[in-house]
């Protein structure tokens, strides 16, 4: 009696186990069916969703990255020989904008004051040797055919003209020389190279430099210039590099503190990859930025705005348009729900930008404007329109 007591729990327990499985079964069968119940198929209980009517545009997308905007030229300014600061300008101050050749600053140095001098009197003296040897040279000629010979003489040191060479040599080593003292002696006049704009001055009164000492720093003013580095994606949208240069394709640049803007141009566009950022970078110019209103000041961070080329065949729509799992769900021609995959061209701040398939091209449809993941294939759907897309073209 024991051991079929035993039996009977078990088979109890047994049967009772299989009860919960094929209930629970049975459950999640039920619940699964649920899901999958298509929507009543009359039009009065159609699923109602807002939608908006998508039409085939073209349109540009707008690239921006940040830059720091630098001079053309940024030159650290030595002296080209030593001497004794003796004059300063009153411009040679932090700040200050100069003209190009306007002078600095004045060093005194009375051995290049000499090397002048010296050049001078060696030169004038190796001009008088050379009239000199040009004379005996004529007698010279002048005695051998007195003389009576016929031809040239056998050697032509006896016309001297070995001797009326190297005295033209001579010469013309004291030109050079000469020319050398004086452009020494006028580097120490201290000018600016180009129009700038003075950021440190390094010197004072009675400052003694030597050859390759530090006077200032100076920024050319002609032109700013922001390199900026651009991804591969960003690259597709723009135009290529002939007309980005032969048409001064515009570049916005926009200041990062405030609403100050200003309208530049891209100046060059590498092309070459950095080997350490692998993007590749273009240059964009402002001509006189300090001559704006306001002032572009060198060492500014700004943001710069490049609008690219046209891309046709777009849809043009809210960014919540865009499903997480990155479908565009719309209502076909059967009111019913439908989606397709894709990858933005393009995004910007509002607006997703999307690739028409080839089969919806030049059509309109209604497009939801916040899709769930809930939603089904095929299910029947009333539109609730909201608004339409813009579907007109963007040129740069």
């Amino acid at each position: 009696m024991k051991y079929l007591s035993q039996w009977i729990t078990l088979l109890l327990a047994g049967a009772a186990i299989a009860g919960v499985y094929f209930y629970v079964i049975h459950a999640i069968e039920t619940q699964q069916n649920r899901l999958q119940t298509p929507r009543p198929e009359t039009p009065a209980q159609a699923l109602e969703l807002s939608t908006i009517t998508a039409n085939t545009g073209s349109y540009a997308a707008t690239i921006k990255a940040s830059g720091v905007v630098k001079p053309r030229y940024s030159l650290t300014m030595t002296s080209q020989v030593s001497g004794e600061v003796i004059s300063i300008s009153n411009q040679f101050e932090s700040g200050q904008v100069i003209k190009k050749g306007h002078l600095l600053g004045q060093l005194q140095n009375s051995e290049l004051n000499s090397a002048v001098a010296s050049a001078k009197n060696t030169l004038a003296t190796a001009e008088l040797a050379l009239k000199e040897e040009a004379r005996q040279g004529e007698q010279a000629r002048a005695e051998w055919a007195a003389a009576g010979f016929k031809g040239d003489p056998d050697s032509d040191l006896v016309l001297r003209e070995p001797q009326l060479a190297a005295a033209k040599a001579d010469v013309e080593a004291a030109k050079a020389e000469l020319s050398n003292a004086t452009t020494r002696l006028k580097h120490t006049q201290l000018t600016s190279p180009f129009d700038a704009l003075i950021v440190t001055r390094n010197v004072s009164l009675g400052s003694y430099l030597s050859a390759g000492s530090e006077i200032g720093i100076l920024y050319s003013v002609d032109r700013a210039e922001i390199k900026i580095d651009l991804s591969n994606s960003d690259w597709l949208k723009l135009p290529d590099t002939k007309t980005l240069l032969k048409d001064n394709w515009p570049a916005l640049i926009s200041s990062i503190d405030n609403n100050d803007s200003w309208q530049g141009k891209i100046l060059s566009v590498n092309q070459h990859i950095d080997e350490t950022t692998r993007m590749r970078s273009l240059l964009v110019s402002l001509d006189r930025p300090l001559d704006q209103t306001p002032a572009l000041i060198p060492g500014a961070f700004v943001e710069v705005s490049i609008q690219g080329k046209r891309l046709d065949n777009l849809w043009k729509l809210p960014n919540t348009a865009l499903s997480q799992k990155s479908e565009i769900w719309y209502i076909d021609q059967d009111s019913r729900l439908a989606a397709f995959e894709t990858t933005p061209r393009f995004v910007d701040s509002q607006y997703v930008y999307i690739q028409v398939p080839t089969s919806m091209l030049n059509k309109p449809y209604q497009v939801l404007v916040q899709p769930y993941n809930s939603y089904l294939k095929g299910t029947l759907v009333k539109s609730l329109n909201t608004s339409t897309s813009d579907d007109k073209s963007v040129k740069p």
